[in-house]
């Protein structure tokens, strides 16, 4: 099981490296198991530095419960070993990625807090 990382600093949680990658060009990025978002979010300053293809815009809410409407666009998602193609990701204003609930559930997912470690397998 992965150990809980801390990249910032910060508390200690799931982090991983996310490759986001589309028409010959990626970008490597810090990201976080989030099981409290339902899709999963590429840092817009990526998005636009490899010309992601936006399909449209979406509107939801956010942990703080205002809504924000972003764009959505297609990008291949690589991290834990694991190649994600052509999935439909959301634009997001942090400089972070997060790994949604739309890649989750494709996986079993288990956090051991108090071990401070991850698992995901099929």
């Amino acid at each position: 099981m992965p150990a809980y990382t801390s990249p910032f600093g910060q508390i200690s949680g799931p982090w991983v490296t996310v490759i986001f990658n589309w028409s010959g060009a990626s970008e490597i990025v810090q990201g976080i198991l989030d099981t409290g978002a339902d899709s999963t979010q590429v840092p817009e300053a990526v998005a636009q530095r490899l010309h992601l293809r936006p399909t449209g815009h979406q509107t939801f809410m956010s942990a703080n419960g205002s809504q924000t409407t972003t764009r959505v666009y297609v990008a291949n998602v690589e991290f834990d070993g694991r190649n994600f193609t052509s999935i439909e990701v959301l634009g997001g204003p942090i400089n972070i990625a997060l790994i949604g609930r739309d890649i989750l559930n494709t996986l079993v997912s288990e956090f051991d807090g108090p071990s401070l470690s991850y698992s995901l397998r099929p």
